[in-house]
């Protein structure tokens, strides 16, 4: 893992004819150790990585939290279209009543069934 020229060049060979080389100890040693410090190396950039997202999402916050205040400041639409004023709006009320709806059930009509006999049903 230490001797990068080294791991290198057996990469080098095994990459060349993977399918020879896909059993062979010194090639699965040198893909495991590749990998290995890859993961090492993705880990200790892993908090650099989610330091500087934040910070990215922070001001990205900040500048549309801003843009929006620039935007309606003055009370007018910077594109010209008309706004809706309302003067007197009111909260609904409360007091809101659900009625039951009627329910109705028609009468079971009698259903003839035709392969029976009336024989069978005494």
């Amino acid at each position: 893992m230490e001797d990068g020229l080294a791991r290198d060049g057996v990469l080098t060979r095994c990459n060349e004819n993977r399918e020879a080389t896909l059993n062979d100890e010194e090639c699965s040693n040198a893909r495991r150790a590749a990998a290995t410090l890859a993961l090492e190396a993705e880990r200790a950039r892993a908090p650099a990585l989610e330091q500087q997202s934040e910070a990215k999402m922070v001001a990205m916050r900040r500048s549309e939290a801003t843009a929006t205040f620039d935007v309606y400041a003055d009370g007018r639409d910077q594109l010209g279209r008309p706004t809706l004023e309302l003067d007197a709006a009111k909260p609904p009320s409360n007091d809101l009543v659900i009625a039951k709806p009627p329910l109705e059930v028609p009468e079971l009509a009698v259903v003839p069934r035709p392969f029976r006999d009336e024989s069978a049903q005494r």
